[in-house]
């Protein structure tokens, strides 16, 4: 009896153990990655198989599950990303640090059910509109928040090309060395790395930014002005806002899943009414594009019960958006809860950006973006002039600090992380990086650079023409190797068929680089074109059609040389504000027939002017950004739907420097880019001008023509060079990028991701009866002046052709039958085409 009391004992002890051994705690911790780029997965679902229980990653990618029996295994999942399961042992602590591997995968399809199915997520997300004004941060008076910002730059995916180089392999062997690949060992050559700490303040009404960035700390391979950098990285460019209907990003404008018209972009599926996330309780809902090709996101947004406020998003555009060259953009958004009754506002943004390889033979590229905000104010009223300037940068801010960093970063540097700013000072010392670097700048800005000296521009190296033949030019200009303040620039340029030499030189100084100042004379010898006379303010700026007005029939175009002597002082008066005055002297030399009636006296047939210049531009919200390493002046315009007002006064000098005769020129342009939603993006130029003078018909508003093949949007593409002249004058162009509008909807079409692109362009003009009478006595032109009917073109067509091509379609609709003696009849029906690199 005592003997199997003993036993009783015995089997109920370990039935005790058993049960006390089955209620200890099992604690799970640890971190969800991206197994390509090893950047936290937010937001991924940890959940216990056979269970109910599971829990979430935060923002950082870290998770906390706590399990009172011991279970199989854990799923994590998250959306874009292949499942993984891992076992989980008996050990009470255990850390599982999961690497997921990125998929295609996108939602599926929200399943419609019988008549009278209501979708749940609906009655959500009509809530959070409703509650979206109250909610949106932008309805506070204003806010500032200390902030930190790390951008990282890669190159990744190397082609086979790239990867069979030797300098490539000798910065790749140190990336290795250094544990700088991604989880599947592909290589991965980091090319910048750039930290930002700043003090970002908004005011609502009316808008305004300001940032201070108090230290930066910036290496790159080909970025040398750590401050110039600091100004383009810091918190000002990290603001993503989803009650915006539209989110831009690399300049296009994304639908936010959070726009008044959400049910018109997208399909939602609730995933759970009670999702705890930091304590809060929210609405899990996912979402998907209602098509494919538009830009709009994947992703789910975590949506507060309490208040219908967006507590965190995880949001995708995927590889299938009718996007050139982007492989995904991601964006992940916590918010933080300030003061009751009051707008939540950005604590934690990350930003993933992958750039696919630009032909077979490149890399690709992978921007990280990571940003910190802390110590938030709200409602503060600031002085008048406080948002005077956009961003500022402390005198201090570059100042070398290692412990000021690992004392104000939010999250300590991972040991890969702080071998990327060694192994850059390492590649860039790479003589065929360098040698990379120039030839990429010759490809953006046209010139070679050697040294103290850039040469080019390339585009105007050679041209063919019928009064030059071969044309041969050879230019260059120092850059701050040379002079931090002066620039001295020169070319020579040679024509096998009239054999004449032409040459031009010019000397800049700059005076001041916080106000931006800068003085400048040249001089030319060369040839010119009286149909390119035009006042036109855009023109110019097409360096491409500038190139192709020197081939062709160029004799139509009324040439002549050209000796013009050009002084200026150009300054920032204040922010957006710029100041020219310049004063010239040239002459006409003609190789046509010409003559006008000489105020001196007789007829002439060479006219030598000599003109004043006042030019003031007006640019709401452009900053200027100060740099030691780049001599000219950069605009960072923070609003670029800001509408560009320039004005011109240009009054002739009779008798000075030989001017033959006194007149003046009044000229205004308007020009502004519009956001139109899901109709794409739209841009205008509006230009006037009067003449009240009378004058030569070459000094008048000769309206500028297009006879290339290459589309020109500041030209009138269908009139001919030297056919409308006029002493008034008003125009409006028009371009409208409809993105993937109506296109993204064509079976077949909508797989080469080509867009719709509209123009239009009208002008009013007329000629005083004076000037009509300079224009008559010179029989062997053809140019007329407008009648009391506008010029009209209007065109269609397509852009995104192989990714850089665009092909207009264009119809004259009036003068149609404008016939000359030197054009005969004009086309009312053209084919042009253009070459441009659109995201």
């Amino acid at each position: 009896m005592v003997f199997e009391v003993k036993i009783l004992v015995f089997v109920f002890l370990i039935s005790m153990v058993g049960e006390l051994a089955s209620a200890q705690k099992i604690t799970l911790t640890g971190k969800i990655t991206d197994a390509n780029t090893k950047d936290p997965v937010t937001y991924a679902t940890i959940a216990v198989k056979g269970t109910s229980v599971g829990t979430h990653s935060d923002f950082d990618g870290n998770f906390h599950l706590e399990l009172t029996r011991i279970k199989d295994s854990v799923t994590i999942s998250s959306i874009g990303y292949q499942p993984k399961s891992v076992l989980i042992s008996s050990t009470l602590v255990q850390t599982l640090n999961v690497q997921l591997q990125p998929s295609s995968q996108i939602l599926q399809e929200v399943r419609i059910g019988p008549k009278g199915y209501v979708n749940p997520a609906w009655a959500i997300m009509k809530e959070v509109i409703r509650h979206k004004a109250g909610n949106d941060p932008r309805s506070l008076q204003s806010y500032e928040y200390e902030s930190y910002s790390r951008i990282e730059l890669d190159a990744n995916h190397l082609s086979e090309k790239l990867l069979r180089k030797k300098f490539i392999k000798k910065a790749l062997s140190l990336a290795d060395s250094l544990k700088i690949t991604d989880a599947d060992k592909m290589p991965v050559l980091p090319l910048f790395l750039s930290e930002t700490i700043s003090d970002f303040f908004y005011q609502g009404k009316p808008e305004a930014k300001r940032e201070d960035i108090r230290r930066t700390k910036t290496n790159g391979i080909g970025f040398e002005d750590g401050t110039l950098l600091a100004q383009l990285t810091g918190s000002s460019f990290q603001q993503y806002n989803f009650y915006k209907n539209f989110v831009s990003a690399a300049g296009k404008d994304f639908a936010s899943p959070l726009s008044d018209s959400w049910k018109g972009w997208y399909d939602y599926e609730l995933d759970n009414r009670n999702a705890v996330v930091n304590g809060k309780t929210c609405y899990q809902i996912s979402f998907k594009p209602k098509r494919p090709q538009d830009l709009a996101f994947t992703g789910t947004i975590w949506i507060a019960v309490e208040n219908y406020a967006l507590y965190q998003i995880k949001a995708t555009i995927e590889p299938s958006a009718n996007l050139n060259f982007i492989h995904q953009i991601a964006v992940q958004q916590q918010m933080e809860s300030g003061k009751p009754d009051e707008p939540w506002l950005p604590q934690k943004t990350r930003i993933l950006l992958e750039v696919g390889q630009l032909t077979s033979g490149s890399s690709g590229f992978l921007a990280k973006i990571y940003t910190v905000n802390k110590n938030t104010i709200s409602n503060r009223v600031y002085p008048p002039d406080f948002f005077k300037n956009t961003i500022s940068v402390a005198d201090n801010a570059q100042t070398k600090d290692e412990r000021y960093w690992d004392m104000n970063r939010p999250d300590s540097l991972t040991l890969a992380e702080k071998s990327v700013y060694h192994l850059i000072d390492t590649v860039k010392s790479i003589p065929t990086v360098r040698n990379y670097l120039m030839a990429a700048d010759l490809l953006i800005n046209g010139y070679y650079r050697e040294g103290d000296i850039s040469i080019g521009p390339l585009l105007n190296s050679y041209s063919y023409n019928n009064v030059e033949g071969n044309r041969i030019r050879v230019g260059f200009k120092t850059n701050s190797s040379f002079n931090k303040k002066w620039i001295l620039g020169g070319y020579l340029a040679y024509g096998t068929k009239d054999q004449d030499v032409k040459f031009g030189t010019s000397v800049d100084f700059i005076l001041s680089r916080k106000n931006w100042t800068e003085a400048g004379i040249s001089f030319t010898h060369d040839l010119n074109q009286v149909a390119l006379l035009s006042d036109s303010y855009l023109y110019q700026r097409n360096n491409l059609f500038s190139a192709f007005t020197r081939f062709g029939k160029i004799d139509r175009r009324k040439v002549f040389d050209q000796d013009i002597v050009t002084a200026y002082l150009k300054r920032d008066l204040f922010k957006g504000f710029t100041e020219k005055v310049s004063i010239s002297n040239w002459s006409l030399d003609p190789q046509f027939l010409f003559q006008f009636n000489d105020p001196k006296g007789g007829i002439s047939h060479q006219l030598v002017v000599s003109e004043l210049q006042l030019e003031t531009q007006w640019s709401p919200g452009s900053q200027p950004l100060l740099s030691e390493t780049v001599n000219r002046a950069i605009h960072l315009k923070s609003n670029i739907t800001a509408p560009v007002f320039t004005f011109r006064y240009t009054l002739g000098l009779k008798g000075a420097l030989g001017g033959d005769f006194s007149y003046q020129k009044f000229s205004l342009n308007v020009s502004q880019t519009l956001k139109l939603g899901g109709l794409g993006r739209g841009k205008y130029s509006f230009s006037a001008g009067y003449i009240p003078s009378t004058v030569p018909y070459p000094l008048l508003e000769n309206h500028l023509g297009n006879q290339t093949f290459i589309y020109n949007p500041n030209a009138f593409n269908l009139m001919r060079f030297f056919e409308f002249a006029s002493d008034k004058y008003a125009s409006l162009s028009y371009t409208q990028h409809f993105e993937g509008l109506l296109l993204n909807s064509l079976p077949l079409i909508k797989n080469f991701k080509w867009r719709l692109v509209g123009t239009a362009n009208l002008l009013y003009g007329d000629i005083s009866r004076n000037n009509k009478i300079n224009i008559f006595d010179n029989q062997s032109i053809a140019l007329k002046g407008l009648s009391n009917n506008p010029y009209i073109e209007a065109g269609y067509g397509v852009e995104n052709i192989f990714k850089f091509l665009r092909v207009d379609f264009i119809h004259r609709l009036t003068y149609r039958d404008n016939l000359n003696s030197v054009n005969g009849s004009p086309k009312n029906f053209g084919i042009k085409i253009s070459a441009q690199i659109r995201l």
